[in-house]
C-alpha cells in the first residue's frame, strides 16, 4: 500500500490541499470544529457533534473537523489505515492525501489537473462544487479563483520525480552522452542534460530526484 506521507512536501499537493481548506472555510485552520468553533487538543479526534440545516431544509447533524473537517467514522478508518496516532496536522495532512489516493483524485494532483481532482472530490468534501449532498457547495469560480489560474496544461508534472538510472544506460545508444530531462519528464519549463556518468559519481543510488535536478542552471552541460 502507497504510504501518502511521500507526498507531504509535494508542492501539487500542497496546493491541493490548501484549495480543500479553504473551500471547507476553517477559520481556525487544523484546530477547527464544524461551525468553525475553536478546539486546542489535538491528541485525537475531538468527535464534538453538531447539528444544521441541509440547502433541502432537512436537519442533520455532524462531527466535522480539523482543517479538512473529517467526520469521526472517516478519521477513525483513514487513521487506522495509515497507522496516524494523533490529530496532530500532519496526521490530518496525510490523512488528506489519503483520502485523495481513495477517491481517485491523487494522480491527477501530481499531473497538476486540479480541476478534474476536484471533480473527482466531490464525494469527499461536501463544499467543492461536484458535492452530492445537501450541504453550501462552493461555485466553479470561487474554485477557480482559489486555484490561483493553474491548470493541467500551465502546472508541470511532479508525478515521476525519480529516473532508473540502470534502465536508462540500457536504452542508450553508445553515442549518447546526454540524457534529455524533456524527454523523460514531458513538460519542463527549461531544457535540461544530464551526464549519467557525472549522476554516478555524485549518489550511491541508482536513482535520481528530478525535482533536485529541476534547480539546476539552465542547459548545463557536463563532460563525460
Amino acid at each position: 500500500m502507497t504510504n501518502p506521507q511521500q507526498y507531504l512536501n509535494n508542492p501539487n499537493v500542497r496546493k491541493m490541499l490548501d484549495v480543500i481548506a479553504s473551500a471547507e472555510g476553517v477559520k481556525h485552520g487544523y484546530n477547527t470544529i464544524f461551525g468553525n468553533e475553536r478546539f486546542g487538543n489535538l491528541s485525537s479526534h475531538p468527535n464534538v457533534r453538531k447539528q444544521f440545516k441541509q440547502t433541502d431544509g432537512k436537519m442533520n447533524e455532524t462531527t466535522a473537523a480539523g482543517r479538512y473537517q473529517f467526520l469521526k467514522p472517516t478519521w477513525d478508518d483513514t487513521s487506522r489505515r495509515y497507522g496516524l496516532k494523533d490529530f496532530s496536522p500532519q496526521s490530518q495532512d496525510i490523512a488528506a492525501i489519503g483520502l485523495l489516493m481513495q477517491n481517485g483524485a491523487l494522480p491527477y494532483v501530481l499531473k497538476g489537473d486540479y480541476q478534474t481532482a476536484v471533480r473527482k472530490s466531490g464525494g469527499t468534501w461536501a463544499s467543492l462544487p461536484s458535492s452530492p449532498y445537501a450541504q453550501p457547495k462552493r461555485s466553479q469560480a470561487e474554485i477557480d479563483k482559489l486555484l490561483g489560474g493553474y491548470s493541467s496544461q500551465s502546472q508541470q508534472s511532479y508525478e515521476a520525480q525519480y529516473v532508473d538510472l540502470n534502465a536508462l544506460r540500457k536504452k542508450q545508444q553508445p553515442q549518447q552522452q546526454y540524457v534529455d530531462l524533456n524527454t523523460l519528464r514531458g513538460q519542463l519549463q527549461q531544457q535540461q542534460y544530464v551526464d549519467l556518468n557525472a549522476l554516478r559519481q555524485n549518489t550511491q543510488s541508482q536513482y535520481v530526484d528530478l525535482n533536485a535536478l529541476r534547480g539546476q542552471q539552465q542547459g548545463v552541460l557536463t563532460q563525460d
